[in-house]
């Protein structure tokens, strides 16, 4: 007669391999799932950071100082700033308010398409827009 132990431990051979059969596909979800959260963060972080970058420039210099500040020249500031961002992809949109001269406000919008690696899925890429606010000084 067979003991009622070893009889449930030929029951459950193989019960292992089918949890982790289940339990690894989530697994990898969860940890692909992080990592692309953290690349779309970091960034976004190089956006903010890079919008912030370009105000400073543009309150500084002005459009009308010395050295005057335009589209491109922020364009060309930005663009090595954002990590990560697929090259001449970064739009860079200034505004100036009401003009470019002392006192007035400068808005610097920075837009970075971040491209999504997630399978079996219509989004491909999501936009990234942050703006940054100053004052013109000079």
């Amino acid at each position: 007669m067979v003991q009622p132990t070893v009889k449930r431990r030929r029951l459950e051979r193989g019960s292992a391999v089918v949890e982790f059969a289940l339990v690894l596909p989530l697994f990898f979800l969860l940890m692909f799932s992080c990592v692309q959260f953290s690349l779309f963060f970091f960034t976004y972080c190089n956006a903010i950071h890079a919008s912030q970058v370009a105000v400073r420039y543009a309150i500084v210099h002005g459009a009308v100082a010395f050295g005057p500040c335009s589209d491109a020249s922020l364009t060309n500031l930005v663009t090595p700033l954002v990590w990560g961002a697929p090259a001449n992809s970064v739009a860079v949109t200034t505004t100036w308010y009401p003009d470019a001269v002392t006192g007035s406000t400068v808005t610097v919008k920075v837009t970075v398409p971040f491209k999504t690696f997630i399978p079996f899925s219509s989004l491909t890429s999501l936009p990234i827009n942050v703006s940054a606010q100053g004052t013109v000084l000079y």
